[in-house]
């Protein structure tokens, strides 16, 4: 038990530490990029070609069909294609030029989260499993929520003060992920940094959800749930047996968790 207190109480002054004060522990890491300095230059997604949609569907058709099914699958395909296919291809690339603010599916994936009325949980809510902790004695309930908490704020503050690091899909690490690359990017206005990115085999990707990380929840409507989030909220909530906990994050004291967990 004093074990346990004590580990509880190194925690609860990290938490003091990084959260309270400008010291190295108060963020994850600070990236010498802003973490959103790709965003403005990211190229939409393009449309792809109706016939390569066509020859991609049949390629992946094939193997699995006999010679009879698939020419009867290959004619159906080139009518779509010479008919309502090309008809809704138009309509498409019509809507994408009205509406080059944003990439043309990004309209039908929201419908399709926001509309579906399967179980949230199970279809569509990501989750994480951790291995046990290397340290045995962190493996504890209390202790391991309280170190998981104070993780997930350190992210938090990370991303909301920009010190982030992009996320970006190398190629070429040897030459995109360097610090002298960084140090050179970071000076690119942000209008033209994606494709001083892509000069060097590097893809950054788009990070403009990760707000929705923290404080966000789907609020249920009738046709389609909305998205919602309240970055001004500073609350940390607890469940635990069909309860909930909560205290304001700046007056929280972490050892206080063991009254509640």
């Amino acid at each position: 038990m004093a074990a346990r207190q004590l580990l509880l109480r190194r925690a609860a002054a990290r938490w003091r530490r990084g959260y309270s004060s400008a010291g190295a522990a108060e963020y994850l890491h600070r990236s010498i990029v802003p973490t959103m300095h790709y965003q403005k230059s990211l190229p939409r997604l393009p449309i792809p070609k109706l016939e390569d949609t066509i020859r991609r569907y049949l390629n992946a058709q094939k193997p699995l069909l006999n010679d009879d099914q698939f020419r009867k699958t290959e004619e159906l395909a080139h009518n779509f294609e010479k008919g309502i296919g090309r008809e809704l291809h138009e309509k498409l690339v019509a809507q994408d030029t009205q509406n080059k603010h944003t990439s043309y599916i990004t309209g039908p994936w929201f419908d399709m989260y926001l509309k579906a009325r399967e179980p949230v949980v199970f279809n569509f809510n990501a989750f994480m499993s951790f291995n046990p902790d290397p340290k045995s004695e962190y493996n504890d309930q209390l202790i391991r929520a309280t170190n998981m908490t104070v993780s997930a704020l350190r992210f938090m503050k990370t991303f909301r003060a920009g010190y982030l690091e992009p996320e970006v899909f190398h190629l070429n690490p040897e030459k995109s992920d360097t610090q002298i690359f960084k140090q050179i990017i970071r000076f690119v206005p942000s209008s033209l940094s994606w494709f001083g990115a892509y000069m060097v085999n590097a893809y950054p990707l788009d990070m403009s959800q990760y707000f929705r990380l923290f404080n966000s929840t789907r609020l249920p409507k009738l046709n389609r749930d909305e998205l919602y989030t309240d970055e001004k909220a500073k609350h940390l909530l607890v469940l635990r047996n069909g309860n909930f906990y909560h205290n304001l994050i700046s007056k929280i004291d972490i050892c206080e968790l063991n009254i509640t967990l």
